[in-house]
């Protein structure tokens, strides 16, 4: 099942009807937290037909389908909606007709940060030799269930850095990282340069080149060939034009 979380913003409420949510359990909380709902927002949760439901009913449902967050920055309101059957099988043709984000074939954002192990990382510092990028948050189902294929990956290619960047921050990267198994870099507090790399929807994976051009750059799931969920075939045939990689994998598997 499809379940990537949509995260459209928008300068207006669109259900301006919908009763803001004023008090919040801690989950809840924690939860808007991780999706940049500032507290002082009054917020409600919808379901895909625009029911207004509990938080506890959303958080069960957004593993299932994605969401729009939409804000309202004037009245500090925010609403969180399932999307549609409808709207998941629009996604899904547009997904394939044009998996390619605007990104792709122009020069990934320069960075200069430190990883959640407190080791210095930055653009400069990985140009020379290609590297993929994956762009998730510890809330994001489909983030954590292309994990494994990205160890995967990570294991037939030794030789392509894998950099992981998010907007949670440093201590919550932490905890999701040690609980994935993550063994490649993790950069936390990154919601500026997810913004600059016009990345929207989670996860998201790019392929940076050795002169530090996104050569590859599409939401996971559009990488998909069947109903399934994201496999190593399905990684490699997405990435298996760039020679690097090909020869890598060929390496490795002689």
């Amino acid at each position: 099942m499809f379940a990537v979380g949509l995260l459209w913003m928008s300068a207006a409420l669109a259900s301006p009807a919908v009763a803001g949510i004023e008090t919040h359990s801690a989950s809840e909380v924690a939860f808007l937290k991780q999706v940049a709902i500032p507290p002082e927002y009054s917020v409600a949760f919808e379901s895909q037909t625009g029911r207004v439901i509990p938080f506890a009913q959303f958080q069960a449902e957004m593993a299932l389908r994605p969401f729009n967050i939409i804000k309202g920055t004037v009245h500090h309101r925010a609403t969180l909606k399932l999307e549609s059957d409808e709207a998941i099988a629009r996604s899904k043709q547009a997904a394939r007709r044009a998996s390619a984000l605007p990104i792709q074939g122009q020069p990934f954002p320069a960075f200069h940060a430190s990883t959640i192990d407190g080791k210095p990382i930055s653009l400069a510092g990985l140009r020379g030799k290609p590297f993929v990028v994956n762009f998730f948050f510890a809330l994001c189902a489909p983030c954590i269930a292309e994990t494994p294929v990205l160890s995967q990956f990570h294991a037939a290619h030794p030789r392509i850095p894998v950099v992981a960047f998010t907007f949670d921050d440093a201590k919550t990267a932490r905890e999701f990282a040690r609980a994935q198994h993550f063994n490649w870099p993790v950069v936390a507090d990154q919601d500026a340069l997810a913004k600059d790399a016009r990345v929207d929807v989670y996860p998201t994976l790019m392929l940076v080149n050795a002169e530090g051009v996104v050569t590859k750059a599409a939401h996971s799931d559009s990488l998909r060939t069947n109903a399934g969920p994201l496999s190593l075939a399905d990684l490699e045939r997405w990435a298996s034009p760039d020679s690097s990689l090909t020869s890598d994998a060929a390496g490795q598997r002689r």
